[in-house]
């Protein structure tokens, strides 16, 4: 059925005019509707203009809408400029239809919760109620339908049918026999596990089926057959003798025993219907047949005694999936080289009881999905591991097996341990390896994606797929878990809490771990993990005197020579009194006795045993006597390389080969592998790979060790050599292009084979960790000419390293280290590794994207006074030539992915990530290094995101959103933790953790601030009442006891967080909404800030103001946040700056920072205190460098508002401008050099600029509604402000004489001028209904024409104010600028329509038709001055050039501005264009010529660059194709100067660029200088 949408009118209530762009005191209202979401717009209808109330009547036919579909109306301002949202509305369908039945339906449209006004809307059916009759008819056949109790009927006879009385008798006779099987375990300790594990389970299937009516025939025959199969072991006397001797037949029994027990279990959980819903028939019956004749088989081949070599049948159900080709998709994931693990597993006979018991946790069902065994060290956790692993690998049940390692940084990566888990499970089951291909073949680009989303596709899918097919448990062991890579633990902890406890039941976790709190506080709170304890008291004295005479049993068996009955009971029973235990010592001890090449374990056993050990298992006195026993300590040649590689492996921050212990200690080849051979009682070592030491308390006793030891090390000096031999590696074998790059164009991810290319490890490790060893030394002048060397010479080619390694995130990181040891010790050192933290800061997107742009890119787009551009450019002679900002922008990155307003930013306090909240109702989070997008957008809020915020812990994100909810979310799987949190009754407007992050607070349009608890998501309490108005921000104090509260209400509460009580009167003094507040760390002060454009501070004990207000922003401040350290306030505006305060002077820090192209919405410090991030409108976030930029006074060296009028000077020399920052001023044409200081004077927004004909005065318009005259020369005011507008000057103009000036106003009137005196001339001229936006005199002075907002062009005798004809009428919207051409006789006009027109001056008719090709507004129009072409500026951010005879255009737009062009002229010589807008820059451009007129791109040998706008850059780069030639820094993204483009004037100062040596491609490696890259030197 089709539909009719129709928009039919509105009335605006509230209705507050905007900042400026040719504003009138009415708004220019439309409405565009979108479809579920604001991506599908709809309609949009027409504008009507200068009306509260206006009327569309728009239709639009909608076919078949979906009843849940939500509609979306918005309403806009038309505005020059961005487009104004005023408010909006939502429905759905359904709602709508229903409503719409009686009359139109009346919908409040709001802005942040505020009601401004109401939209008529209605949707009807083309043929009456006809649809509401039809869904009516479905509902009535879908409840009459009998199929469903049909089928009830049916599943119940057949469940009626089978009997459960055999299956009683057969059970009670397996359990009979299996008890038995178990009282004799300890004779026969290698069935007795899988016995247990048999029994356990059947027990529990006994209790099952004994519950349950329904059993098939064939599961009855089955147990049968398993009753007749244990017959065997009916009588306990006559189990043992035969049970010995077919000991393997029984183990493969009762392993059997418990696939069938499984199959049983799961066939028997679900009942028939289940069965059917989980398409549990599919191949099962086949299974049940399979299992029943391989118990029929063991027991034949147990009645004839054979031994037999059979597979357990697996009770899973395998369809016939072929494996063979899914083998390249399973190759994709990176599954990290896995060490087998490095323990043994528990002795038979040891650690039965817990071994047992923790296998019946992993195979029973229950809630618990994680089983976590925590211990200390040394209490047996990975040996226990191990033996878990082996027990349901011979199941056939065991996933997979990871095992972690402090030293194993890349293993530990959250997405590794994901494509480790899948790689196994997906080899243990082909169903899982089917749908794992399946998922890997479907998106190529999976395994680069969030790890949400890797989850998502490699494991919750196809285990959810596959789980029909699967009979549990399957066991996935993660061993030592607390060794994980610091930065990557809490993810992990996180990703086993948070999402493996989601997974299908039939998936079971053992992890182990030591208690570290940050797992023990992640673990505890969840139902889903069991924990069991494992203390040094679980290893019994039975099981480590188990253990020391199996030990023993095989150094026998290993010495042939040594007596049967070595080394007897007393010397045995000492060994287990000494061990405490403690299983490592027992383990250590043994190893010594075996030595590794040792054939007197005699002799080691007896010097082991006269050591004077204290009871309880000594470790220290342990490795003394192994290490005394394992070197010749005696010889120096020994001892002094010994010494020094057991300080290494122990001061390490990763496991090293030997290989690289040679190059870093400066020793001879092979050095190190031969000491290592005699260590191997206390060091795990084999040739090529790493050694460590056998357990983590060597290392605490090697550091410990007294100075008179022979193994003993100077720490203090073993920490310096360790430094220095890490800068001495990276001096002597880095180089230039190291891997072979071999085209700039391409990533290093595009280079086959360049990621894994080979480096030698102690290249690598030097690379990471020389400034951890910095930092862990204490300075050393020898240490310190090392860096400086190498900074000097071989930074760059560190930086490769860090690209080809993907470690470029950890650069800032690295330098800052670096900074800190050489802080006040070295005033260049100091200054270099500052300036590399920046360089690294602004490029490691394309530092780490590809290795070649560490030369292309950032060496000649670094700032002038780059202390790394200025020292390594000259040795680089073949780069782009640029002139570029003397230093770093503040703007250090620019984060691009919404698609709407970007409303909340916050750092994690970790500050690895950033996390934002849109108006598009996504929240994303970044990486703060290198400010690429972490995962996908986190979707699930129906309406915008308001705000976000992190968990003091960083695992957790909180939004609230215009829905009414606050969602809480894992920051490492993006998925969202349980349900919206719901009770406002308005839109939540902030929200935020407590400190402690355990309860969450937020506001609402509601009027109320409501407490929650972070785990449960319940409320806390009632709501805390008192506002007013709309709650705009919350906060907690950091003790957590008060919360500071915002409203629009003018005022600021301060709550007691605990009863919910306002403490205190309300905070009184804005005038206005307060729309922020914060509290400083120092719990000392609160912070307001309005949108009374003022910030307050106040006492957070007694509420008392502190100091004035904090005054500099001119529009509301829409966010505020206090540093770290509390010294420093932070706030973002509508003025779209942010500002940094000094909290206890209320002085600004530095100029504001400038960047973003609409108002700032939130603002907040990084924990370091040295960055802040701001989200803005303009849907980026930007992170900016406080330590940056401006210091307050400094002038910048361009306009710091946007450009609204440019002109040339009448000889071509100058270029005049006119800016937002109400200024105007002059520059060099030829070079962009200013040409003395700023014109002051005007007291708001300079609309328009223009020169005299002689070049020797400058006139200015302005929104302070006067005109000024300039001296060109001295920039002097020449006599007093012109008067008489009532409203903004618009435009401004000389006639040819020099003698006249007119201007235009929004005032609707033209005024001339005396250019001598200032006077008027005559009346003003009046005429026009709407503002005038352009006016022009004619090259006689005889006539004027203006233009204006009634969408006509007039023209008036200069003389006597009368007009000249008719209006020009044929623009069908506001015209923007009118212009003569140099002949007088034309005119031409730009208009919002999107054309340009020209017309005849003296008739008034149109001359050809309209030129098209702008996209949006004309807002400036210009003549040659020969009047050949035509020249207009748009805001669709290009420059256009026209042939004004034919009105053809000439060349490609010329792109560059990455905002509206507002301003455009030709040089008298007509060779260049000047532009200005609203990217506060000015460019000069070179015009096309007439061969390039159809030309898509301007080639510059040796390089050519596309054309295109670097607001359109593709994440950064400026790129032809995929090609990539350069990357373009956030910094210089707005100002870039193009090729075709002479130069850019900015806000930082002039641009310019010379690609005439510029070598790229298969070519780049040419750019370095010969001399430099075979020394390494540079000679300055």
């Amino acid at each position: 059925m089709a539909f009719t949408l129709q928009v039919c009118r509105a009335e605006v209530i509230v209705w507050q005019p905007g900042f400026r762009d040719f504003r009138s005191s009415l708004p220019n209202l439309y409405v565009e509707v979108y479809a579920n979401g604001t991506e599908n717009r709809i309609l949009k209808t027409r504008v009507v203009k200068e009306d509260k109330k206006p009327i569309w009547n728009h239709d639009l036919d909608l076919p078949s809408p979906s009843l849940s579909m939500c509609l979306v109306f918005r309403l806009y301002h038309d505005v020059i400029g961005p487009d104004r949202l005023i408010a909006e509305a939502s429905i759905l369908v359904e709602d709508l239809m229903e409503r719409s039945l009686s009359d139109d339906v009346w919908l409040d449209i709001k802005s942040n919760g505020d009601v401004l006004g109401r939209l008529s809307v209605s949707l009807r059916d083309l043929t009456g109620s006809q649809a509401t009759a039809h869904i009516s008819g479905d509902v009535s056949n879908l409840e009459n339908s009998s199929l469903v109790a049909h089928a009830a009927s049916f599943i119940q006879h057949i469940e009626e049918v089978t009997s459960s009385s055999r299956v009683s008798a057969a059970f009670e006779g397996i359990l009979s026999a299996l008890e038995n099987i178990v009282k004799v375990g300890d004779e026969l300790a290698k069935i007795h596990p899988y016995a247990t594990t048999a029994w356990n389970v059947l027990t529990f299937v006994y209790k099952m089926i004994s519950r349950q009516r329904e059993m098939d025939d064939k599961i009855v025959k089955l147990v049968e057959a398993m009753a007749k199969l244990y017959a065997f072991a009916a009588e306990t006397d006559s189990v043992v003798t035969r049970l010995k001797s077919l000991e393997d037949i029984v183990l493969r029994i009762t392993i059997q025993t418990v696939e069938c027990a499984l199959l049983i279990r799961e066939y028997s959980g679900h009942g028939f219907l289940g069965r059917i819903a989980n398409n549990f028939f599919s191949g099962a019956e086949q299974k049940i047949d399979e299992l029943a004749e391989e118990l029929i088989t063991l027991k034949d081949h147990f009645d004839r005694g054979a031994v037999v070599q059979t597979m357990v049948v697996s009770s899973q159900i395998f369809d016939r999936v072929e494996r063979l080709e899914n083998f390249n998709a399973l190759s994709q994931l990176t599954v990290p080289s896995q060490r087998p693990l490095m323990h043994r597993e528990c002795l038979q006979g040891t650690r039965t009881r817990l071994i047992a018991e923790i296998a019946q946790q992993l195979l029973t069902p229950s809630e618990a999905r994680v089983v976590w065994l925590s211990g200390v060290a040394g209490s047996g956790k990975s040996t226990i591991a191990t033996s878990i692993s082996a027990h349901f690998r011979r199941l056939g049940r065991l996933g997979a097996t990871l095992r972690f390692a402090r030293d194993d940084v890349v293993g530990g990566e959250p997405t590794l341990v994901l494509h480790a888990i899948a790689f196994g499970l997906a080899k243990a089951n082909p169903h899982i390896e089917q749908a794992i291909c399946n998922a890997l073949s479907r998106d190529s680009t999976l395994l680069s994606a969030s790890l949400d989303e890797q989850f998502q596709a490699l494991l919750q899918g196809p285990l959810d797929s596959a789980k029909q097919h699967l009979v549990g448990p399957i066991v996935i062991v993660m061993d030592a878990l607390d060794e994980c890579a610091d930065h990557f633990r809490h993810f992990v902890a996180n990703l086993i809490a948070n999402s493996f406890t989601k997974l299908p039941s039939a998936f079971k976790f053992f992890v182990t771990s030591r208690p570290d709190s940050g797992i023990t506080k992640l673990f505890q709170r969840q139902t889903a993990i069991e924990q069991r304890s494992l203390n040094i008291a679980t290893g019994s004295t039975e099981d480590i005197a188990v253990y020391i005479h199996n030990r023993l049993a095989t150094i026998r068996l290993r010495h042939p020579f040594l007596d049967p009955i070595w080394p007897g009971p007393e010397q045995t029973l000492r060994l287990i009194e000494l061990s405490g235990n403690l299983f490592i010592w027992a383990a250590t001890a043994l190893d010594f006795v075996e030595g590794k090449n040792s054939f007197q374990p005699c002799t080691r056993l007896e010097a082991l045993l006269k050591t004077p050990f204290r009871e309880g298992g000594n470790l220290g006195q342990l490795y003394t006597l192994a290490l005394q026993s394992d070197g010749d300590w005696g010889d120096e040649n020994f001892r002094r390389p010994a010494a020094d590689i057991l300080a290494t492996i122990t001061l390490a921050k990763a496991p090293l080969t030997a290989s690289a212990l040679d190059m870093i200690l400066a020793l001879h080849h092979g050095t190190a592998a031969r000491v290592l051979e005699c260590l191997g009682s206390v060091i795990q070592w084999s040739v090529g790979l790493p050694a460590r030491a056998l357990h983590p308390s060597f290392a605490d006793f090697i550091m410990e060790s007294a100075s008179d030891r022979p193994w003993s090390f100077d720490v203090v000096a073993a920490k310096k050599s360790l430094a220095r031999g890490c800068l001495v590696v990276l001096q002597q074998h880095l180089a230039f292009n190291l891997c072979n790059h071999p085209n700039s164009h391409l990533l290093n991810s595009e280079v086959p084979g360049l990621t894994e290319a080979y480096l030698p490890e102690a290249l690598t490790y030097a690379s990471q960790f020389w400034a951890n060893h910095l930092e862990d030394s204490s300075f050393d002048h020898v240490i310190l000419n090392v860096l400086k060397s190498f900074l000097g010479s071989k930074f760059l080619f560190w930086l490769e390293v860090l690209s080809i390694k993907g470690k470029v995130a950890y650069a800032e990181n690295i330098l800052q280290q670096g900074q800190r040891y050489v802080l006040g010790k070295d005033n260049w050192a100091e200054m270099f590794l500052d300036d590399a933290e920046k360089f690294v800061a602004v490029f490691a997107p394309a530092i780490a994207a590809s290795v070649p742009h560490i030369y292309i890119s950032a060496i000649p787009l670094a700032p002038k006074h780059s202390m790394i551009r200025a020292h390594y450019l000259s040795s680089f002679p073949r780069l782009l030539g640029c002139i570029l900002p003397h230093s770093w922008s503040a703007v250090e990155k620019s984060l691009r992915g919404h698609t709407e307003s970007v409303t909340s930013v916050a750092f994690s306090p970790d500050g690895l990530h950033i996390v934002s909240g849109s108006a598009d109702r996504t929240v994303r989070i970044w990486d703060c290094a290198t400010g690429a997008p972490v995962g996908k957008p986190l979707r699930g809020h129906q309406t915008c995101v308001t705000s976000v915020a992190f968990s003091p812990d960083s695992l957790h994100i909180v939004s609230g959103s215009g829905d009414r909810t606050a969602r809480i979310w894992d920051a490492s799987t993006c998925a969202p933790i349980g349900e919206p949190l719901q009770g406002h009754d308005g839109s939540v407007t902030s929200v935020t953790f407590s400190p402690d992050g355990l309860r969450l607070v937020s506001g609402s349009v509601d009027r109320t601030v409501r407490i929650w608890d972070a785990a449960t998501g319940a409320p806390l309490g009632e709501p805390l009442r008192g506002h007013h108005d709309t709650v705009m921000s919350v906060a907690f104090a950091p003790d957590g006891l008060r919360i500071v509260s915002g409203s629009m209400d003018q005022t600021v509460r301060i709550w007691d967080a605990t009863t919910g009580v306002s403490v205190g009167g309300p905070l009184e003094g804005h005038n206005h909404w307060v729309t922020s507040v914060a509290s400083s760390q120092d719990g000392l002060r609160f912070a307001s800030g309005s949108r009374d454009q003022t910030i307050r501070i106040w006492n957070a004990i007694t509420g008392a103001p502190i100091g004035p207000p904090l005054q500099g922003h001119r529009h509301s401040v829409t966010s505020i946040a206090f540093s770290l350290d509390s010294l420093r306030l932070i706030s973002g505006s509508g003025d779209q700056t942010a500002r940094c305060w000094d909290v206890a002077t209320g002085v600004p820090v530095g100029e504001p920072l400038h960047g973003h192209t609409s108002h700032i919405t939130s603002v907040a410090f990084s924990p370091d205190n040295l960055r802040v991030v701001s989200g803005s409108a303009d849907r980026t976030a930007r992170i900016w460098n406080t330590n940056t930029g401006s210091s307050v006074g400094e002038s910048l060296k361009g306009h710091n508002d946007w450009v609204t009028s440019v002109a040339f000077s009448p000889d071509g020399l100058r270029v005049a401008s006119a800016s937002g920052d109400r200024t105007v001023r002059i520059w060099n044409a030829a070079t962009g050099v200013p040409v003395g200081e700023p014109l002051q004077g005007h007291s708001e927004l300079v609309a328009a600029v223009a020169f005299s004909p002689d070049g020797l005065l400058v006139v200015s318009g302005s929104d302070d509604r006067t005109v000024r005259i300039w001296n060109a020369a001295t920039g002097a005011p020449v006599g007093e402000p012109l008067r008489g507008h009532s409203q903004p000057v618009t435009s401004v103009a000389f006639s040819l004489d020099g003698l006249r000036l007119v201007s235009g106003s929004g005032d609707q009137t033209v005024r001339i001028w005396n250019a001598n005196t200032g006077s008027p001339v005559g009346e003003s001229l009046k005429g026009h209904n709407d503002w005038v936006t352009s006016v022009a005199f004619s090259p006689d002075g005889l006539l004027v024409a203006s233009a204006s907002g009634d969408r006509t062009v007039r023209i008036w005798n200069a003389a006597t104010g009368v007009p000249v004809g008719e209006p020009l009428q044929g623009h069908s919207d506001l015209v923007a600028a009118v212009v003569f051409s140099p002949d007088g006789l034309r005119v031409a006009s730009g208009s919002d329509d999107r054309t340009v027109r020209i017309w005849n001056a003296a008739t008034g008719a149109p001359v050809g038709k309209p030129l098209q090709g702008h996209s949006q507004r004309v807002t400036s129009v210009a003549f040659s001055l020969d009047g050949s072409r035509l020249v207009s500026g748009s805001r669709d951010q290009t420059v256009r050039i026209w042939d004004a005879t034919t009105g053809e255009q000439v060349g490609e737009p010329l792109q560059g501005h990455n905002n509206r062009v507002a301003s455009v002229g030709f040089s008298p010589d007509g060779l260049r264009v000047v532009s200005g807008g609203g990217d506060r820059t000015i460019r000069v451009w070179n015009v096309p010529s007439q061969e390039h007129a159809s030309t898509h791109h301007v080639t510059l040998h040796p390089a050519e660059f596309p054309l295109i706008s670097p607001g359109n850059f593709q994440d950064g780069w400026v790129a032809s194709a995929s090609l990539r030639l350069v990357w373009i820094p956030p910094f210089l993204q707005n100002e870039f100067c193009m090729p075709w483009c002479s130069y850019v004037i900015a806000p930082g100062g002039v641009n310019t660029l010379d690609v005439s040596r510029f070598v790229h491609g298969t070519e780049w490696e040419k750019c370095i200088d010969d001399q430099f890259r075979n020394s390494g030197l540079i000679d300055h």
